[in-house]
């Protein structure tokens, strides 16, 4: 059974939530909301950033647990700058609710051939219909909670990003840098003996506990643990000064991380940029991360970094 996962965006926290609710049932809700349903042999996961715009982490984790966008754009703000910006350097699909005329906004990004609808009902069953690529290669799953259930052991939620899963498969999780044991695998609350990219999973594993393993945590056997690394960075085009050295957020699938930026990039270009870590981080060779700035006075995401 194929899988979608929708990241519902917006200025406005209780749109957000009943654009999320009219998708599916609501199930674990913290800083992030998640909502689950089954559309035509489609398994269906809304996100929602609930602590949005105030906690900009869950809007990048939101994003990278996501295959594409529903934004609720009911007039101009920050957030929607924000979120535009941030889908733009993403290329992630994306679909417009809105009233106004966007063309302002998007002409110059990769949004500009948005659709856009007038409800949230046109835009949900337009993205329903869409098939979504899927990662080949080796199994990568981003983790969003995790916790102990008595007499099940440790439970990790979160997505597959990439290629597929086993029962009793051996993976390493990071950067905790400790391999473990898939012991269970949930679909939808269902036993599966195994899933695939877009999945998103409930996994009984062995050999870590929660706090060991949460939110941030990579499960991959290819992936790379650093503190220092240099990547590839492209700032954003409607900035009004370059990206220069200081300390920034990355936001590198669902960590969300301080980092020492070492280099500078202009408005628009691409450049290559040493970043040093308060502690290890998880990479993904080739993954998109959003490098962020909290203390910016307007746009906080500044760029897209790319560990090669």
């Amino acid at each position: 059974m194929p899988a979608l996962n929708i990241a519902v965006l917006g200025a406005d926290a209780a749109k957000r939530a009943e654009a999320a609710q009219s998708i599916g049932k609501k199930a674990t809700v913290d800083d992030l909301g998640f909502y689950h349903t089954v559309f035509q042999g489609k398994i269906v996961t809304a996100i929602d950033p609930v602590a949005y715009p105030d906690k900009l982490a869950v809007l990048s984790q939101a994003l990278a647990l996501s295959d594409v966008a529903l934004v609720l754009a009911e007039a101009p703000s920050h957030a929607l700058g924000e979120i535009i910006v941030a889908l733009d350097l993403l290329r992630m699909p994306t679909v417009f609710v809105t009233q106004m005329d966007l063309t302002p906004f998007i002409s110059k990004t990769s949004l500009k051939d948005s659709k856009v609808f007038s409800d949230v009902h046109d835009a949900k069953n337009h993205l329903l219909s869409l098939d979504v690529p899927r990662n080949a290669g080796t199994s990568e799953i981003l983790v969003d909670h995790c916790f102990e259930v008595k007499g099940v052991g440790t439970v990790v939620l979160g997505v597959v990003k990439r290629g597929a899963i086993a029962v009793h498969e051996k993976m390493m999780a990071q950067p905790l840098e400790r391999e473990i044991e898939i012991k269970s695998i949930q679909r939808n609350d269902v036993d599966s003996k195994n899933a695939e990219a877009g999945d998103r999973v409930g996994l009984c594993v062995k050999n870590a506990k929660a706090g060991e393993i949460d939110r941030g945590t990579l499960l991959a056997n290819d992936g790379i643990v650093a503190k220092e690394f240099s990547c590839d960075v492209t700032a954003v085009s409607f900035l009004r000064a370059p990206v220069v050295s200081g300390t920034y957020h990355l936001g590198a699938g669902t960590q969300f991380e301080p980092v020492k930026f070492e280099g500078e990039v202009a408005p628009g270009a691409s450049g290559t940029a040493k970043m040093i870590a308060e502690k290890p981080i998880a990479l993904s060779k080739g993954a998109p991360m959003l490098l962020c700035s909290l203390n910016a006075k307007g746009l906080r995401v500044v760029g897209l970094a790319t560990y090669k």
